[in-house]
């Protein structure tokens, strides 16, 4: 069987979503260890754990059929990564009040809704299935119109405004107060590598699905860099050479 693109792109993306997942999960139970609540912290390690589903799902799909594998693709990649970034952020954007919990409890009840249909009331035609198709292809002869994917455009687009737009008006933000320019640098990362997997349908319809596996690779690549430069604070930075007080003669 030969070694495809798409598959070298999954592979890449499955270790550094894996890692990222690992990155901020570790820094959510640090934070709780102190006392501290950063629930942002756990929508997005809930984000990033569903980007590595979904691209490790398609390595598992290149190889063998699998239905379970082929409905988690399908619900973590296109229904519930974007809209688990996208709460992140919108727990940093409204820190006040009930707003972002009561749109967690709305996300919530939509992940459980969807996952059971896509896993068990989903009919899917695993005989269209061959060894090292992609799975994009061959999307439409294994899996029925409507049902399950009648959510995706609802969760891409909100997900993708939250994400992008949050990062967008924070390195605005940022920069408009002229401060912490690590902070600005990086929400524009976060934008553009949240942004590149949104691009996923156009070059589906476009016929270029290695450009769309390659998107998903570089996005979480963008927003990780994204989020490590967010992450650095002040202190990180090289300090200023002080000068030397200037003795007076006697």
């Amino acid at each position: 069987m030969a070694i495809t693109l798409p598959l070298i792109l999954s592979v890449i993306t499955s270790v550094i979503s894996a890692i990222f997942t690992l990155v901020v999960f570790n820094r959510w139970r640090s934070a709780r260890a102190e006392g501290k609540a950063r629930p942002h912290l756990l929508a997005w390690a809930i984000g990033l754990l569903l980007y590595f589903i979904g691209a490790f799902a398609q390595v598992i799909l290149y190889f063998t059929w699998s239905q379970p594998a082929f409905a988690l693709w399908y619900w973590a990649g296109a229904l519930m990564t974007a809209p688990w970034l996208g709460q992140g952020t919108i727990y940093l954007l409204w820190r006040k009040g009930s707003i972002a919990r009561n749109i967690q409890m709305a996300l919530i009840l939509v992940s459980v809704m969807t996952l059971p249909w896509a896993l068990f009331l989903t009919p899917m035609n695993g005989d269209a299935w061959r060894p090292g198709a992609d799975m994009v292809v061959l999307m439409n002869d294994i899996m029925q119109k409507g049902g399950v994917r009648g959510f995706v455009p609802m969760t891409n687009i909100w997900g993708t405004l939250a994400l992008v737009g949050g990062a967008i008006y924070s390195a605005w933000l940022f920069r408009r107060k002229g401060i912490l320019a690590n902070r600005a640098y990086g929400n524009w990362l976060i934008a553009a590598g949240g942004l590149l997997p949104a691009l996923g349908g156009a070059l589906i319809r476009l016929n270029l699905t290695d450009l769309k596996y390659g998107a998903e690779m570089l996005g979480v690549i963008l927003i990780f860099a994204g989020y490590l430069l967010t992450m650095r604070t002040p202190e990180d930075a090289p300090a200023p050479k002080q000068r030397q007080p200037v003795r007076e003669s006697a």
